[in-house]
């Protein structure tokens, strides 16, 4: 009995056997043939675009939502305080916040706490930075207004008794050994330090050992009360009903009061520092005065950053990988260099654009060279084909991310924070994709005339002079 199919991809004695086997098509079927059983591609209901809501509550606190499609929703409550608003009696504070997150609250126990979130299948995350404080939250739309209430109940009333604190402490001391040990991550720290000479963006997020030791209840509540006010606070969610959100946030926030003073603005000042580390490896960092969110640069800094890209001297498929990133071709593909990386990070009011790498430290003097060429060259100008092909990294990498709804719902709290409005994806891409190689090269000689900050970490004393820097920047 010879099985008769009217697919005409079933046309060996081995595709017939393996149809008769399987129950399914072949392997060999084409793309373009519609599987039985299966809906037509053209069937589809067109996803209806994301729609963004603000909302300021009486008090001063906004609400932002984002309509979005699924089951899952994410949310997130913003503090815009960071170690950008320490002083000498308050520093830690930020880094003992995140740590004390999601523990005991002045109403449940630790366990209670955790307990409540788990029954409701939530995820939870904090995170203090310079200029922001982020509490975190994802689960079922259907959970969304509990999750919320738990996640408020934390940032706003964690408890602060000496347990909680020890506990804490204990955190906050591992995350310090694990970030010293990081050199790559030690040595922003370091570049912001002397870029900003230990003030406002200067001030480290890490809380320091000596400080971490002293860190009392008392320390906390008295950096909340003398920075924490209405107007910054910011509640974000994606995939929550508008209205459902603005209730959650006047149950949770509609009491808080109070105005504090003005953030002091950030003052670029460049310099140098090198701290001794561990032997063997230097990391250096050289950076630039780049762009504050809302400077009309910062794009094209985003654009220059995708276009210099980085990575690591070793990885899957061999050094490089046929990779067309400027720092790929003309750093990288030193074996002396082990990593290097652009760096662009921009704040309210300040930014810092450059370069970092790490090497052996005998190779110090043959990196730091390379890595000046490399700022330096951008001077020279741009090909159609580099400009073409940054814009088109840059506005993928954009649309990526904002496929994940934790990282769109981080983005709206931001966004609102340093903007006080939304602009959404398709509106970043539009301003990025208009973006041409004059708006690039005067970004580049923007950066390039602001003194320059270095920061060396580990065999130091390997690393050329900052006037030997300098000069090879000119």
């Amino acid at each position: 009995n010879s099985m008769v199919h009217v697919n005409p991809a079933i046309r060996t004695a081995q595709d017939q056997m393996w149809y008769r086997f399987h129950n399914a098509w072949p392997v060999q079927v084409p793309m373009n043939m519609q599987m039985p059983g299966t809906p037509r591609a053209d069937e589809g209901v067109t996803a209806a675009e994301p729609q963004s809501q603000i909302t300021t509550l009486s008090n001063g606190v906004r609400v932002v939502t984002e309509s979005s499609w699924g089951l899952g929703a994410s949310m997130a409550i913003f503090y815009g305080i960071g170690s950008r608003f320490e002083t000498a009696a308050t520093h830690g504070s930020s880094h003992f916040l995140q740590q004390l997150a999601y523990k005991a609250s002045e109403e449940k126990s630790h366990y209670m706490m955790t307990r409540s979130i788990e029954k409701l299948g939530g995820h939870v995350a904090a995170g203090a930075g310079r200029d922001c404080i982020m509490f975190a939250g994802e689960c079922l739309k259907s959970n969304a207004a509990g999750l919320f209430e738990l996640m408020a109940e934390s940032a706003l009333h964690p408890r602060l008794e000496d347990l909680d604190m020890d506990q804490a402490r204990m955190l906050v001391m591992q995350d310090y050994q694990a970030h010293t040990h990081n050199g790559a991550a030690a040595i922003q720290d370091w570049l912001h330090s002397v870029a900003y000479q230990g003030q406002t963006l200067g001030a480290p997020v890490m809380c320091s050992p000596e400080m971490a030791e002293t860190m009392t209840g008392d320390v906390i509540q008295k950096f909340l009360s003398s920075n924490l006010s209405p107007g910054r606070v910011i509640v974000a969610a994606v995939g929550v009903d508008h209205a459902e959100m603005v209730e959650s946030a006047e149950k949770a926030f509609g009491d808080l009061s109070g105005n504090v003073p003005e953030a002091e603005a950030a003052q670029y000042y460049g310099g140098d520092v090198r701290v001794p580390g561990e032997h063997g490896q230097v990391h250096v960092a050289i950076g630039l005065q780049g762009a504050a969110c809302d400077d009309k640069e910062l794009l094209a800094l985003a654009a220059l950053q995708s276009m210099l890209g980085g990575g690591d001297q070793f990885s899957a498929g061999g050094p490089g990988k046929g990779l067309t990133s400027r720092i790929f071709k003309n750093v990288l593909s030193s074996p002396q260099v082990l990593t290097a990386n652009s760096i662009n990070v921009s704040y309210k009011d300040s930014g810092l654009f450059g370069i970092q790498g790490t090497c052996d430290a005998v190779h110090a003097e043959a990196t730091v060279s390379l890595l000046v060429r490399e700022l330096a060259g951008l001077r020279q100008g741009f090909t159609e084909e580099e400009v073409t092909r940054a814009k088109n990294m840059t506005r993928s990498s954009l649309f990526l991310n904002l496929e994940t709804k934790g990282i769109v719902c981080e983005d709206l709290g931001r966004q609102v924070l340093f903007y006080g409005k939304r602009q959404s994806g398709k509106e970043l891409a539009d301003k990025i994709q208009a973006l041409t190689a004059d708006d690039l090269s005067a970004a580049v000689e923007k950066i390039l005339s602001s003194p320059p900050s270095v920061a060396a970490y580990g065999e130091v004393h390997y690393v050329p002079s900052y006037q030997d820097i300098v000069a090879g920047l000119k």
